[in-house]
């Protein structure tokens, strides 16, 4: 009985060793300020009412802030720009894609950047297209 369960341990462990001993990520790589506003995204979707209202100003973000640290620590510190009142739609909205700017790295405006926008999709853009992109809010 002993030799059975033994071997069956053994062989999870080889499962799960080999399971996990991947070659990296099976996705793109991310660079860190894209991973950042994905991560604002769901900061804002959290703090985002059932009205579909967003946060209004940092203290909405709170208590999310232990959750969501680093995109709390960079809409705090001005690298994200959010545009308050302004919420992400649901998950199920982000294959449509598009939508209006809701959040952008601090130079997006004069050097093109990565930008947040409604739908949760996170994109790069020029300073030209921020510039001529719809802001949420705005209209």
């Amino acid at each position: 009985m002993t030799l059975t369960l033994r071997n069956l341990v053994v062989g999870i462990a080889l499962t799960v060793a080999v399971g996990c001993s991947g070659s990296g990520p099976t996705g793109p790589a991310r660079e860190p300020q894209e991973a950042t506003l994905h991560e604002v995204a769901d900061l804002v979707r959290a703090a985002t009412g059932p009205n579909g209202k967003g946060p209004t100003k940092l203290a909405d973000l709170d208590k999310y802030q232990s959750v969501y640290s680093r995109a709390y620590e960079a809409v705090k510190s001005g690298d994200v720009v959010v545009v308050w009142n302004a919420g992400v739609k649901g998950e199920g909205e982000i294959a449509k894609g598009g939508g209006d700017v809701i959040a952008y790295e601090k130079n997006a405006p004069t050097a093109g950047g990565w930008v947040l926008l409604t739908s949760g999709e996170v994109k790069k853009m020029s300073a030209a297209e921020f510039g001529s992109a719809p802001k949420a809010g705005k209209k």
